[in-house]
């Protein structure tokens, strides 16, 4: 049997596994019991793994045993699948609709544990026929802390030490078989701030006996866009957002501070560091010229999701072999998103790609994170074809 028969025979089962991650989903920090069944299947197929990784995650490996006398190009790679699911209610009516009220997967990271399941099982079963080996990262958190950084930080990436990692996201746009890749930048660096403006209260009759907060907190929110339009080149791409405003408690008082929180994304480091730079210029001497008095910090959140145009390559030729080239298309431009396999591509050659979910005859597809999400299940074959062609494709098979 070739993979793509495998895949047949084995799809009904994925099939079922996804639907009941569905049915069970788990906010991040908490898949406790889509971790447990992902480890009770594993076990089921004799794939040795670890549990408790980062939290509530699962690794597992599979190793070659065909013996070859050429050095393959890769010895060691890895494939990701995140866990975790969001903090909405589901409002499409499924026979595996959510069960757990206000919480739903509706950024796909169900079909994704199913694929790797469904992929892990294949490659356990032509264990013969490759060298090397292959590490499954079944991933928590990924839309909160960033489970990815924690698998490196605890060595899951060493002991053997992971070479190369590729990992796929669901594409609601495009269509159930094809796949889109990306060469170079494909996700934004992130980073949360903070900024308290710091005035002197008074009564709203008479604002010359105080210092009104709100006029630099708005010139402020207002200044920041001018970094993006006035800094940068116009070929390069940075959002700032302020997300919340708050500031006073009544009509008639000037309040005595305002707290503004947000996000800035840039598509590298050095453009997010000018940024944050540029940002702290603006909140110190806006605040200054009112009279006030400021304080602003940055948290970071993700770095930039940079491909291996190598591994992109490789993936490239998989999908032209198996899938044909009208089902492959390129991004033509990186998305402000952020992406926490961004982490891998820092300590690895490493490969983010979409396939699509776009059920046939369906003009508007809901985007991800709505309530309405309702992804073509079919799209996992496309999945798990990638995957398994893919690790053996990096491992020289």
């Amino acid at each position: 049997m070739n993979v793509k028969d495998i895949i047949d025979a084995i799809y009904p089962e994925i099939l079922e596994l996804r639907r009941d991650f569905h049915r069970y989903p788990e906010l991040s920090e908490y898949e406790e019991r889509t971790a447990r069944k992902v480890s009770e299947f594993l076990s089921a197929h004799n794939i040795d793994h670890i549990n408790k990784v980062a939290g509530h995650g699962v690794v597992a490996t599979i190793r070659g045993t065909k013996k070859v006398l050429k050095k393959p190009k890769f010895s060691v790679i890895a494939i990701r699948a995140d866990m975790d699911a969001l903090p909405m209610e589901e409002l499409i009516n499924t026979p595996f609709k959510s069960l757990n009220k206000g919480v739903m997967h509706s950024c796909g990271h169900d079909i994704h544990t199913a694929v790797l399941l469904g992929t892990a099982k294949i490659l356990k079963s032509l264990e013969e026929e490759f060298s090397g080996t292959i590490k499954l990262f079944f991933q928590p958190a990924e839309e909160t802390v960033g489970g990815a950084k924690y698998i490196i930080e605890e060595g899951h990436m060493e002991n053997p030490h992971v070479e190369a990692v590729i990992g796929l996201h669901v594409n609601p746009f495009l269509e159930t078989g094809s796949v889109e890749f990306r060469y170079g930048k494909m996700n934004a660096t992130s980073s949360e701030f903070e900024i308290t403006v710091e005035g002197i209260s008074c009564h709203a009759a008479y604002p010359n006996t105080g210092i009104d907060p709100l006029l630099p907190a708005c010139q402020i929110v207002t200044s920041f866009q001018s970094i993006l339009s006035r800094n940068l080149a116009a070929t390069n791409s940075g959002i700032i957002t302020v997300g919340e405003f708050h500031s006073g408690t009544k009509t008639n008082i000037i309040p005595s501070f305002a707290k503004l929180t947000g996000t800035m994304r840039a598509l590298d480091a050095q453009t997010k560091d000018y940024m944050s730079r540029r940002m702290e210029e603006i909140v110190d001497f806006t605040c200054k010229s009112f009279g006030a008095s400021s304080s602003m910090f940055f948290k970071d959140s993700y770095p930039a999701l940079v491909n291996d145009d190598d591994i992109v390559h490789i993936l490239d030729e998989v999908a032209r072999e198996h899938l044909g080239k009208d089902k492959i298309s390129y991004m033509q431009e990186p998305s402000l998103g952020a992406e926490d396999f961004s982490f891998f591509c820092e300590v690895a050659k490493s490969a983010y790609f979409t396939i699509g979910v776009k059920k046939q005859g369906v003009q508007e597809p809901f985007p991800l994170h709505s309530p309405y999400f309702d992804p073509d299940e079919e799209a996992m074959k496309t999945g798990m074809l990638m995957e398994v062609e893919g690790a053996l494709r990096l491992l020289g098979e």
